[in-house]
């Protein structure tokens, strides 16, 4: 092997090959989808919003601002009934907001939530940036 060969080789042999490095998987990829809303007509002017977040990524990522603007009021309840400033969402994994578990509570509703009414939403996360999403009228079981 020639002194030249060797030097470009170099960085291979020490492991600084950026250039070779697995990119097949994102380090963050967060999609939302499967969202529903309890519905919600005539004076009850709230109602319940659910959805799975999935991050498809290979790092970690935090929801940390959510906003349907249909709703004067968006805020994201934990399972413990208080609200929450942030939501990690795991590398690999989907965290579904579920009746039972957390949610989102919205409140002032600017329309009737019914049958076939879908409300927007916006979900803004630290890394991917904001990601938007809806969710469709469900009834009550």
């Amino acid at each position: 092997m020639k002194l030249r060969d060797l030097m470009l080789a170099a960085p291979l042999l020490l492991g600084a090959a950026p250039a070779l490095a697995d990119t097949t998987t994102p380090l963050v990829n967060i999609r939302v989808d499967h969202g529903s809303v309890w519905r919600a007509v005539g004076k009850q002017n709230s109602t319940e919003g659910f959805i799975q977040i999935h991050n498809d990524g290979s790092t970690p990522d935090v929801l940390n601002a959510w906003s349907c603007p249909d709703a004067d009021n968006t805020v994201l309840m934990g399972k413990n009934g208080k609200p929450l400033t942030q939501l990690m969402i795991p590398p690999k994994q989907t965290v579904t907001l579920a009746p039972g578990g957390i949610y989102l509570a919205l409140s002032s509703l600017h329309y009737d939530v019914e049958r076939g009414t879908v409300v927007p939403c916006a979900f803004t996360f630290a890394v991917a940036g904001q990601v938007g999403g809806f969710l469709n009228e469900i009834k009550r079981p």
